[in-house]
């Protein structure tokens, strides 16, 4: 019997997996479960509103969330090189010397990020088959958004199995004549992570009371920009409709804003009123701050499918999205006309029945049940 390996380690992947590692627990199928280390802090706080268990193993870690490119190189080249070498196999319960397959095992890698790369540079120096959970998602632009595109699709290349969420990820994967068998799940599994939090946790937050609007903006590409943080300080100035914001600021945001000059104006900008500004939440405060939003302005492309999940309505602020069609989103890039028009009427993007509306669909037993034949 194979064994099934998980390398995960930022906050998306903990979301979006933990289903799938619940619906693997629940079926007593055992995996071993390494911890990339890219955002140890709020993946912790993941695992405990979900329940999960404790990491197998661990890789390198700067023992607090990467917050700077120069955190980021440091953390990926020392675990590059220790994947490469071999140095930590036995640390990471894989062995030496095998052909690719041999006896069945299994890397499960989940998406774009950067554990994603360090997942299939485990995969192929150990020689373990791959399991990729949400591939085909495209922008089809390199750079946009940036590592997440180039990885995806070198881990698309090099997979056994793609389970794929969404028509346009199917036709993306048939279109590039990958090698692997491609699974259509229905859906993200992120899916089954909103209903668990919505069942679960009750979905209080304390900042939720009176109406208000979300912005949650952190890609690599957005808060390198100086002229992109500057949009966002002036869309903000101008008060968006003139609603009452929240803005969940990560550690990656607040470093860059500081580093370019710009922190004190969005404090500034607290001061006078016109946001409230907020630390990463646990996730099911998010969730429940989301769901009670009158709209949401982000450039990341999780809180977009949350948004989409929930029916908010939602204005992103990238030019090259991966989901395209979603009737609650208006992509604006950064184009004024585009965000006054929005604007001007959010409630004509809501969408009614929030995830009632996917009943009959259930991704992460879809990927389970497939992982179970293979082992």
């Amino acid at each position: 019997m194979g064994k099934l390996f998980l390398i995960i380690g930022t906050k998306g992947q903990y979301v979006k997996m933990a289903p799938v590692m619940l619906e693997l627990d629940r079926r007593g199928i055992p995996y071993r479960l390494i911890h990339a280390n890219q955002h140890p802090r709020i993946t912790r706080e993941i695992s405990r509103t979900f329940g999960l268990r404790e990491p197998d193993a661990e890789l390198f870690s700067i023992d607090r969330d990467i917050a700077t490119t120069a955190e980021a190189i440091r953390w990926l080249s020392r675990n590059l090189y220790g994947l490469i070498t071999g140095n930590i196999a036995t640390h990471l319960g894989m062995n030496e010397g095998r052909k690719a397959g041999s006896n069945g095992d299994i890397m499960i890698i989940h998406g774009d990020a950067p554990p994603a790369l360090l997942a299939l540079v485990a995969a192929k120096r150990f020689g373990l088959r791959v399991a990729h959970v949400e591939s085909g998602e495209r922008t089809h632009n390199l750079l946009q958004p940036f590592p997440e595109e180039i990885i995806r699709k070198l881990v698309d290349r090099f997979s056994d199995i793609l389970f794929a969420g969404s028509q346009a990820a199917l036709a993306n994967l048939r279109n590039e004549k990958v090698k692997g068998e491609v699974v259509d799940i229905g859906i993200n599994t992120l899916l089954d992570a909103v209903r668990y939090v919505l069942n679960h946790q009750g979905g209080f937050s304390p900042h939720s009371e009176g109406e208000y609007a979300l912005i949650y903006f952190h890609r690599f590409e957005s808060v390198n920009s100086y002229s992109r943080l500057k949009f966002l300080l002036d869309i903000i100035n101008r008060g968006l409709g003139n609603e009452r914001l929240l803005m969940i600021l990560h550690d990656s945001t607040r470093h860059n804003l500081q580093r370019m000059g710009l922190l004190g104006s969005l404090q500034k900008l607290e001061e006078r009123g016109h946001l409230t500004i907020l630390p990463l939440l646990p996730y099911h405060q998010f969730i429940s701050l989301l769901s009670g939003a009158r709209f949401l302005v982000t450039d990341g492309g999780g809180p977009q499918r949350e948004s989409h999940l929930l029916g908010v309505p939602c204005l992103i602020l990238r030019e090259h999205v991966e989901q395209e069609g979603f009737e609650n989103v208006c992509v604006a890039g950064f184009e004024r006309e585009k965000m006054r028009g929005f604007l001007a009427d959010p409630e004509r993007f809501r969408i009614a029945g929030g995830v009632e509306r996917f009943g009959h669909l259930q991704p992460s037993k879809a990927v389970v049940d497939r992982l179970e034949r293979e082992i």
